[in-house]
């Protein structure tokens, strides 16, 4: 979506273009919606449905395929946003606005801070396996599983306080219902800190396996655990890739959005690079199964295949 260009002078407000929207997108949207909800699902029955995929660290994957789900049932209301006799109704109604940019917003912050506690679950588990299996007990889980939601509920809901259109009629685009630090400081940062952050675990993660790695091989056996385990890690890894991938072309586009973008960066640009964004909620289902095992079988269940 296309964002707000911004006054140069405070005492003039500088009329802004109407979103027009692509109405060419609405069949990709409930795709991406279906695909989105399907996929998830599937995860999640299939951590229900196989005992050995029961895991602590798999319960961050379930709390993901939970906020990825909610992803695809935002993707509904936007698609039909995108029809032009639906979106003047929605425009002008402060509660389905809000209800929809908000829901969408707590989603992503919810994805990103379970990927951080997965990387930090796996960390703590290869560094100091022994206090693991004592202190991270299924209580702890549940703790680190709310937390992610409980803040990214107030992220998202603090759309509700500071809603404040800059066009008239309103227009339900981020970029002209809230404040410009909101969309251009404060989202960009709460998602480039904890990327960070997981890149960092990560590369402390691949100079330990490396090390236990080398500590094996002279001792010329082998550890199924470790085995599993690096898989395990390698699943997550690629999970956050694609996140980083996905979405990081649209908070590049937050942060350095002002008069000289909006003029110059088509609208279809904006558009795509919010899809690509949500398209990453579906993705993840196709990469458990090419890292894990359990997964296929249980998907094949399902499947019936």
């Amino acid at each position: 979506m296309q964002a707000a260009s911004e006054s140069n002078n405070s005492s003039s407000t500088e009329s802004t273009p109407i979103y027009r929207g692509n109405s060419s997108l609405i069949p990709i949207v409930f795709l991406m919606s279906f695909l989105i909800i399907f996929g998830n699902t599937m995860t999640l029955l299939a951590i229900r449905k196989m005992t050995s995929l029961q895991t602590k660290s798999n319960a961050f994957v379930a709390s993901l395929a939970v906020g990825d789900i909610t992803v695809g049932l935002v993707l509904i209301p936007y698609g039909l946003w995108l029809v032009p006799d639906i979106r003047g109704e929605v425009d002008q109604s402060l509660f389905l606005c809000i209800l929809m940019v908000s829901t969408a917003s707590s989603a992503i912050v919810v994805s990103i801070l379970n990927l951080m506690l997965v990387a930090l679950d796996r960390l703590i588990f290869i560094s100091y396996p022994f206090f693991y299996q004592r202190v991270v007990t299924s209580r702890v889980i549940a703790f680190s599983i709310a937390a992610p939601w409980t803040i990214g509920l107030l992220f998202g809901n603090t759309q509700w306080f500071i809603y404040a259109p800059k066009t008239s009629p309103p227009q339900c685009v981020i970029t002209e219902i809230l404040p410009t630090v909101y969309y251009k400081y404060a989202a960009p940062w709460f998602y480039f800190i904890p990327c960070v952050a997981v890149f960092m675990i990560y590369i402390k993660i691949a100079l330990i396996a490396r090390k236990q790695r080398r500590a094996i091989t002279k001792l010329n056996t082998t550890s199924r655990i470790n085995e599993r385990n690096w898989r395990t890690v390698k699943m997550m890894m690629s999970v956050f890739g694609v996140f980083f991938v996905c979405w990081t072309p649209r908070f590049i586009l937050y942060a350095f959005s002002g008069e000289y973008l909006n003029t110059h960066v088509p609208e279809i640009i904006f558009d795509l690079s919010l899809l690509l964004g949500l398209l990453n909620s579906g993705v993840n289902f196709l990469v458990y199964p090419l890292h894990n095992k359990e997964f296929r079988r249980a998907f094949k269940q399902i499947l019936c295949f």
